[in-house]
């Protein structure tokens, strides 16, 4: 690995030991498993940027599935503010009253989940931010100078590999599997799309603003609209 830093040759090694472990070939997944352990919180997860919306694909720990839920919900969060500005946005304590003002409708909705700290970080190609690699923890607690810098080098390690996935599917889109949250959530945006008439992108608002109404998660939205058991309407949702 000639030509290669000291702490990027150490991250690759504890992403490739990743790999060994699942006996499968090095992923992304495995970038933000080795994260977890590595920095020491309780979760990882990475979503891709998708027609101005985030795109779970990988999570490590069912802290940062709650953290995806809550951010896919409301739209809103230290992961959208990361790619908005381009930089890292650290939260060591999501319930201080600076981070409820930031993010009202977020921090309402994380607050029924155990995170309490967040930390987000843009993944650049160039001036394009394609990525976002977010850790949580289930206590307030700050990143280590050596932490927030172990942070960086793997979140170009998960975009690399990330790349390279997405480079062997060439024009195809992800596969149904991979997805983070599960396929339910895109096969229950497909039939409300039907259901509206409308784009996707309107069908993946309309799932979110309604979890968000009734204060479920969005993938039990998706569950009972695939088991038809809720219908969307062009101008109220109904039990069907």
């Amino acid at each position: 690995m000639a030509g290669v830093g000291e702490g990027e040759a150490r991250v690759w090694g504890l992403i490739a030991a990743s790999a060994r472990r699942r006996g499968a070939p090095i992923s992304a997944q495995d970038g933000c498993d080795a994260c977890a352990r590595a920095l020491s919180v309780d979760g990882v997860g990475m979503s891709l940027i998708a027609g101005g919306r985030l795109e779970p694909v990988c999570v490590t720990g069912d802290l940062s599935r709650d953290l995806l839920e809550a951010e896919l919900m409301t739209g809103d969060g230290p992961s959208a503010e990361a790619v908005i500005t381009g930089g890292p946005v650290l939260v060591p304590d999501l319930r201080r009253d600076e981070y409820r003002r930031r993010w009202p409708v977020f921090a309402a909705t994380a607050q029924d989940t155990a995170v309490r700290a967040v930390f987000a970080f843009p993944l650049l190609l160039g001036a394009a931010r394609i990525a976002v690699l977010v850790l949580c923890r289930n206590r307030p607690a700050p990143l280590t100078p050596g932490q927030h810098t172990d942070a960086l080098v793997f979140a170009d390690a998960i975009m690399a590999l990330l790349l390279n996935e997405q480079a062997g599917l060439g024009e195809q889109a992800l596969p149904a599997e991979s997805l983070a949250l599960g396929p339910e959530l895109h096969q229950a945006a497909g039939m409300v799309s039907e259901q509206l008439d409308c784009p996707i992108e309107d069908a993946m608002v309309r799932l979110r603003a309604h979890a968000f109404a009734h204060g479920v998660p969005v993938t039990q939205v998706a569950q009972e609209v695939i088991e038809r058991r809720l219908r969307f309407t062009p101008d109220v949702s109904s039990q069907g």
